[in-house]
């Protein structure tokens, strides 16, 4: 379990720190969403198609790690450089499910992640595609409806 708070956790809050300290606003309004997809997705996951290496009775509490730390944090960099325009928009919606993915890949490699029914590496690409969309639909809605500077 050590693993998963360091890597799930302590490690993606480093980064969560500079967000906080440089992109409050950003970070504010995005965090409470990318907690709530994250905890949407995992608890359907941990489920159904996917489990830990270590597991509790309660399996929500098993990726809370995730869902407070790497997967929000992921979530408002991903805005950040869409709404500061690092990168183009396409390019940016590619790298970050691609980059993610390829996280979690290294994850089942090394059997920390192991999927189940018929659950497999694309589906995971394809569930970190719609987070990201839900991501940035809420973007435009308050970009839209808020004013987001």
């Amino acid at each position: 379990m050590l693993f998963h708070i360091i890597v799930g956790f302590i490690l993606p809050w480093i980064l969560g720190a500079y967000l906080v300290t440089n992109q409050t606003k950003l970070f504010i309004t995005f965090y409470p969403v990318g907690v709530a997809i994250s905890i949407l997705l995992n608890e359907i996951g941990f489920n159904y198609f996917w489990r830990m290496d270590i597991v509790f009775q309660e399996s929500s509490l098993t990726g809370i790690s995730y869902d407070l730390g790497l997967n929000p944090i992921l979530g408002c960099l991903f805005i950040c450089v869409i709404h500061y325009k690092k990168l183009p928009f396409l390019i940016t919606f590619l790298v970050f499910p691609l980059v993610t993915t390829f996280g979690e890949y290294i994850l089942v490699c090394l059997e920390k992640i192991v999927y189940r029914n018929e659950w497999n590496i694309i589906w995971t690409g394809v569930s970190y595609l719609f987070a990201y969309s839900i991501f940035y639909v809420y973007y435009k809605l308050v970009c839209k409806f808020i004013l987001l500077n």
